[in-house]
């Protein structure tokens, strides 16, 4: 299931000459997944009270180019088959209609005492390698 988020650079996030700091995107990928798993109907808060966690356990972007202040940001992403208890989510963030960065982030499940546990099935379905975008195939 594609999906995006579109938001502004805000001033924080840049330096002196507008320019947004590298760890920002990895910023950005939390808030591109917080809407994702609201708009899928498995909210984190939903998720942890079931006793499900997806702690980050890696992660990395390439920058193709810089991001600046009050541009408008959209960052895409897709999840990929999970493989045992780990799932990998791919980024792209693009302004002004050019792609500026790719990332990606890899999540383990773990149950409520910290210990891997499977992917629960109803989340499965969710992590649906069919619906990549054709700006993430190789």
């Amino acid at each position: 299931m594609p999906f995006s988020v579109e938001f502004r650079v805000r001033y924080a996030e840049t330096d002196q000459m507008g320019v947004v700091h590298h760890s920002i995107y990895f910023v950005w990928f939390e808030h591109f997944r917080t809407e994702y798993f609201i708009k899928v109907g498995f909210p984190y808060s939903k998720l942890e009270k079931k006793g499900i966690y997806f702690p980050v356990v890696e992660s990395g972007c390439k920058y193709i180019s810089s991001a600046t202040y009050d541009g408008m940001i959209n960052v895409k992403g897709y999840f990929e088959s999970p493989k045992g208890v780990r799932v990998r989510l791919n980024y792209i963030v693009e302004q002004s209609g050019k792609k500026i960065a790719e990332g990606y982030t890899l999540h383990a499940s773990l149950d409520r005492d910290g210990k891997p546990s499977r992917i629960p099935k109803e989340l499965l379905s969710v992590f649906d390698s069919e619906a990549i975008p054709d700006d993430f195939r190789k």
